[in-house]
């Protein structure tokens, strides 16, 4: 499974109240974050995935745009792009914070899994 499909169903409920603490009724949640992984993985196949979901802190709101094809997940969720880009910037700092977490974990598995040198080098 991807990274940001795993990332979120394993944060569901974190998403979810995330968006429901940003004014969405339960039927919008239940549309947007399917939409949203999905755009997301669209977006991080042309840069990396932490720049995709570093950008839904940007002040511009064109950085935004050129990363995260939000018309795509507007028309796909049935909701209009103000509301995608308040969703995306609800629930980015959940999506940072378990996607650095898990590279960490990998960094961490990847280290370990490096064969030890023996006695003799």
């Amino acid at each position: 499974m991807d990274p940001i499909r795993h990332c979120f169903e394993h944060h569901r409920h974190s998403l979810t109240k995330c968006l429901i603490n940003a004014d969405f009724s339960q039927d919008q949640v239940t549309r947007f974050l399917p939409g949203a992984a999905t755009g997301l993985l669209e977006s991080s196949r042309n840069t990396s995935l932490f720049q995709t979901l570093a950008s839904l802190f940007s002040c511009s709101r064109y950085t935004l745009l050129r990363k995260i094809d939000i018309g795509s997940i507007a028309r796909n969720t049935g909701m209009n792009p103000d509301q995608v880009t308040a969703g995306l910037h609800a629930i980015a700092p959940v999506l940072l914070h378990a996607i650095a977490k898990e590279s960490r974990r990998h960094d961490s598995d990847m280290i370990h899994s490096v064969p030890q040198a023996g006695p003799d080098g």
